[in-house]
């Protein structure tokens, strides 16, 4: 290679390094609301839930905004529901390609039979996988003590799992290989509470997806801060601007992923819509139900739980302040307004940075 080319390769990489992420579009309080679509299909992961329309959400008390201006979505609690509990996924009306993702979250649903989830997907849902899925935050039962983290794609690609503080579950994100269940990372080996009742025990935190596919780009990277450690200055009072690289080591880390035949992971995400929901039992939780000892020996099964027991599910709640998603200049969004097995629904990101921050009440 030429000196030349070599120094026009340094230029490149050093400019996407200095990239700025600017402040593109922030949700609070009613805005999950009015800015969020309810899905109301069946649920593709089987799950024992009605995924209820906007209207009945609100006369349910499943989604409201409380006194202290936190957006709650939580599932139905009546004792019993013969043909599947009410509950809600939002999905957003807005899409991102590139970005950083970021959200404030007080509460983390919790208990047997219940599979919250936090995640992006391609909007072009029935052409899943195409398009990808990154799951940011999810659990089944509460019985994993750490966040799980995957990616699923269309190709045959895997990741390396270096240079992150998690441990690589699955190295395959395949979306059809390790029972459907892509690649995964656990959040584990730090004192960080990175999931479900641990999570809320410190008062809930922010996490942090950064998809970057640009020429220099670091691919999708994720950390969580709970809220009784210190943060990084834009992750604690996000502004107009967030500067991933100065964050430390992230929890998890799948990078570009490495493709069978050279390709270019990029081309296996579209543009994503964020995605929030709670759905119970089904593919994944229902078939690891009896992993979590508790779950059984309180319970005849699954669905007995989620058609006998409402009382059960008081935890089964998500608290979220606010959600910031940032781009680049060479970032693409679009606005309607101005797993385990995978959560199938695809909607898109480009050089986007989405920030999550949970507080516990």
């Amino acid at each position: 290679m030429r000196i030349g080319n070599v120094l026009a390769c340094a230029s490149v990489v050093a400019v996407a390094r200095a990239a700025t992420w600017s402040l593109k579009d922030t949700y609070s309080g009613d805005d999950y609301m009015s800015k969020f679509d309810y899905f109301t299909d069946k649920d593709p992961t089987n799950g024992l839930v009605v995924y209820e329309n906007e209207e009945t959400a609100k006369s349910l008390n499943l989604t409201y905004v409380d006194n202290n201006g936190n957006f709650v979505l939580r599932t139905d609690t009546v004792q019993q529901r013969s043909e599947g509990r009410p509950s809600v996924r939002l999905q957003s009306q807005a899409t991102y390609e590139n970005a950083v993702i970021m959200l404030q979250v007080s509460h983390y649903p919790t208990g047997c039979a219940v599979w919250p989830a936090f995640w992006t997907v391609t909007s072009n849902i029935t052409q899943w996988p195409t398009g990808g899925e990154i799951d940011i935050l999810e659990n089944v039962n509460d019985q994993y003590p750490s966040d799980l983290v995957s990616v699923h794609v269309k190709d045959r690609c895997s990741v390396s799992g270096t240079n992150q503080t998690g441990t690589t579950a699955f190295s395959s994100c395949y979306a059809y290989d390790n029972e459907n269940s892509g690649c995964r990372i656990e959040t584990n080996n730090t004192n960080t509470a990175t999931a479900g009742s641990s999570f809320n025990s410190k008062g809930g935190g922010v996490v942090a997806m950064q998809r970057d596919f640009s020429s220099g780009g670091q691919g999708i990277r994720v950390w969580i801060w709970d809220n009784s450690e210190s943060m990084p200055s834009d992750v604690s009072k996000p502004g107009n601007t967030v500067d991933p690289d100065q964050w430390g080591t992230p929890a998890a880390n799948f990078g570009r992923l490495s493709c069978e035949g050279g390709g270019d992971a990029a081309d296996l995400f579209d543009a994503h819509k964020i995605v929030f929901d709670i759905t119970l039992c089904g593919d994944w939780a229902g078939n690891a139900y009896s992993l979590n000892a508790q779950c059984p020996s309180k319970y005849q099964s699954c669905a007995n739980q989620v058609g006998e027991s409402g009382s059960s599910f008081d935890d089964a709640y998500w608290t979220v302040k606010n959600l910031y998603v940032y781009e680049t200049g060479d970032s693409s969004s679009s606005s309607a307004a101005s797993r385990s097995s995978p959560r199938y629904a695809p909607y898109a990101f480009g050089a986007t940075l989405i920030i999550l921050t949970v507080l516990l009440l």
